[in-house]
Formats: C-alpha cells, structure tokens, sequence
C-alpha cells in the first residue's frame, strides 16, 4: 500500500510543472504557398457563363482555403475547390478574378489573377468563337463578274485555324481560301475577296448561294479540336446580260421587221410612180407623134 502512494507521489511531482506551467501552443505564421507559374485557366466560355480552374496552392497545415475575388469584389464565401464558376452572365462582360489563399490560422497569400471575357451573342459552346461577315453582290448581269467577300474574327479566347472557306451554287463550287488553312489569334481578323464570273448564257432569275467555313480552336484543355462550321444561305438575282450601251438584240430584230415592211411599200410606191412616169411619157411622145402626122402636107 506505501509503495501505491510513493508511486502516485512520484507521478504527481512528475505532473507537477505542466500543470503549473502549461505548455504555450505553437502559433502557425507561414501563409500558404503558391508555386512557380502559377495560374488561372479558363475551363469554359461561352455568351452567359465562365468556369475557371487555378493552380493549387500547398500548406504546412495541409489544408487550404480559397477566396475568389471578382473585379476586386469578394463574395465572402470560401472554398476548398480549385475551381469555380459564373453563370447568368451578360454577352461580352468582362471579369478579373483573383485567387487568395488562406490556411486555419488566417494566414493567407495572393495567387495568380487573369481576365475573361463572355463572348458575343452569336457565340455558343466553347471558348472558342468565330464570327463571319459574308457579303456579295445581291444581282449581276449575264456574263458579269460577281464579287463575295468574307470577313472572320476570332472573338472567343482560344487561336483559330479556319481550314476552308467555300461559296458554291448552282453557276460553280469556289474557294476563298488558297487551301492553306490560316491562324487568327484572339482578337484578329481575316478578309478573303473573291469574283465569281457569271456564264453569258446563265439563267435569269434568282439562285441559292451556299457559304461554308471549316474551323478548328486550340483548346487549352485537349489542343487542336473541331469547332462547328459555319453555314449561310444566301440568294442572289441573275440579270438579262443587255447593259445601256449595249444594243437590245429583240428590239433591234423588231424595229429591222417593221422597217422592211415600210421599206416594201415605198418600194411599192416608188414602182407605182415609176410606172405612171413612164405611162405619162408614152402618152405625151404618141400625142406629139400625132399632131405631126396631122400638120404634114
């Protein structure tokens, strides 16, 4: 029974100093790390809407929490994803957003920022985003020229290779391009110019003009990929190929027909009058001839 209580004695001595003294805890001042290159990327862009990602931020305490700041403005909410999205958003509004990680202990750091853009209305899908602009000549003449014009933009976040630019109707297939595919950056744009002549003997009226791009986006998540081609049908007015200082072949066929009916009745005339002349001359010559018979002895 003594040996329990030196034991008990012993352990309470030992206990003694953490008891008065408590250990102080240690307080946690590293902030949360972001490493090399870090940055935002753009998972997906379309007219409404923006989803991004971001590189990961690491910490000694093992857990990271984000805040999301958009144009300066902080919701006030936190997450443990490294990934976040906007929807409802208006065509072309523009976002910045900036990371800042924060650990438990509130310590927190400034990570990567980056801008996007929603696209234009026309624009659906993905980031990617090709606008066209075709134009033409709405009429041309037999044997004309008919001019088309197509103008792109890249108005989406990803590189554009647009492969071909096609305009076909029932006249012929044309290229707008050279068969070399060409590369828009983001922001640029492209115009290709194109005459298409119109056979003399063409028909008059209207026909279909059928406008296509093949196109491809550099995605940032899976590189080279197919975007949606571009379709637009058009019409367009074949005129009588006669232009004002050309002569009108029917007009001209008429006007010779009703000249040569007149020309046979002068011809007509001409003859009745002749004939008359000449009966008129005889008719005189037998009436001198007679009154000579008559004088002489």
């Amino acid at each position: 029974m003594g040996q329990t209580r030196q034991l008990l004695l012993l352990l309470v001595l030992l206990l003694l100093p953490s008891i008065i003294m408590p250990a102080r805890a240690t307080t946690d001042t590293i902030p949360p790390v972001w490493p090399v290159n870090s940055k935002i990327t753009a998972l997906s862009i379309t007219s409404s809407s923006i989803y991004i990602s971001w590189t990961p931020a690491t910490d000694d305490s093992g857990t990271v929490n984000y805040r999301v700041y958009e144009n300066g403005e902080w919701n006030g909410m936190y997450t443990l994803s490294t990934s976040y999205g906007r929807s409802s958003l208006a065509p072309n509004e523009t976002i910045t957003f900036l990371i800042v990680a924060e650990d438990p202990s509130h310590n927190n750091s400034t990570g990567p920022s980056a801008t996007f853009t929603t696209a234009p209305s026309q624009c659906t899908g993905y980031e990617a985003c090709l606008v066209s602009f075709f134009t033409f000549s709405p009429t041309s003449a037999q044997g004309g020229i008919m001019t088309a014009t197509s103008k792109v933009g890249n108005e989406g976040q990803d590189s554009i290779r647009v492969d071909s630019m096609t305009a076909t109707s029932d006249i012929g297939a044309y290229s707008l391009t050279s068969g070399a595919p060409f590369l828009l950056r983001v922001g640029e744009i492209g115009t290709n110019g194109l005459a298409i002549s119109v056979p003399a003997d063409e028909t008059v009226g209207t026909h279909l003009l059928l406008f296509t791009i093949s196109w491809e986006y550099n995605s940032t998540v899976s590189g080279w990929r197919q975007g949606d081609s571009i379709v637009q049908n058009s019409a367009f007015s074949v005129t009588s190929g006669q232009t004002p200082n050309q002569p009108n072949s029917a007009a001209l066929k008429s006007l010779i027909g009703s000249l040569a009916s007149y020309l046979y009745l002068a011809v007509g005339v001409y003859l009745a009058l002749v004939s008359l002349a000449v009966g008129l001359v005889i008719r005189n010559d037998r009436r001198k001839r007679s009154a000579l018979v008559n004088h002489s002895p």
